[in-house]
């Protein structure tokens, strides 16, 4: 994997937390009120899950999908993140299409990072996580930092800086951007979907975002988290 594609599939991958779908409403949510130490406990189940399935992912790609909604999901701002997605079309929308986008734009998501995990070993990749002193403990909006290594490569770690959020209503931290090597996906997936919306106007912007999450999960290749 060249410095490029591992840069690619980082973006894409761990911009899982950026984006999300509702967790199951059975599932009991990790806490702490440190949101460096909740980033490390989700992403280390996380990780430990992959593990754990790997003869089942390696059968059918699409069981990342459920590893994916089932873990990673419930701690993210979802709402938040696809109405800064959306930016100046929000207004421009109707209650009903921007459900709908939410919708479709979270399914796109989970199709997107299925196919982005193909590309992850648990043998190679490993994260380093912040310091979690770092938080004050009186901010409602903070930067974790984070470091991913792969073994072997003598390549230096990415950055990864997760933008999260204190969510009052369900009393948990959650994440809304990424910023890779000083990239934001969040700044990115609005240029593209801005861009996508100039050309089709926002009913076909969902159509091709439903299109595209109907695809079945096959290896990642870069490009793969474009629109």
């Amino acid at each position: 994997m060249t410095t490029s594609s591992l840069k690619q599939w980082l973006l894409a991958v761990t911009a899982v937390f950026t984006l999300a779908a509702v967790a199951p409403a059975q599932a009991e949510l990790l806490r702490d009120e440190n949101p460096y130490l909740l980033l490390e406990k989700v992403a280390n189940k996380t990780f430990d899950r992959i593990g754990t399935d790997r003869q089942l992912i390696s059968a059918d790609l699409d069981h990342l999908r459920v590893i994916i909604r089932e873990e990673m999901m419930p701690y993210v701002d979802w709402v938040y993140a696809s109405k800064r997605v959306l930016g100046r079309a929000l207004q421009d929308t109707t209650p009903e299409q921007r459900q709908e986008f939410y919708s479709v734009f979270r399914d796109y998501l989970i199709a997107t990072y299925g196919r982005a995990f193909t590309a992850y070993d648990e043998s190679k990749h490993t994260v380093e996580f912040g310091d979690p002193n770092r938080f004050d403990g009186s901010s409602r909006m903070v930067e974790v930092n984070t470091r991913v290594v792969e073994a072997g490569t003598g390549r230096p770690p990415i950055r990864m800086d997760f933008k999260m959020r204190y969510d009052k209503d369900d009393n948990i931290w959650k994440a809304y951007d990424l910023v890779v090597e000083g990239v934001s996906l969040l700044n990115s997936k609005q240029a593209e979907v801005a861009q996508v919306i100039r050309q089709r106007g926002i009913d076909g912007t969902i159509e091709l975002l439903r299109e595209k999450a109907a695809e079945p999960i096959r290896q990642y290749q870069e490009g793969d988290d474009k629109l």
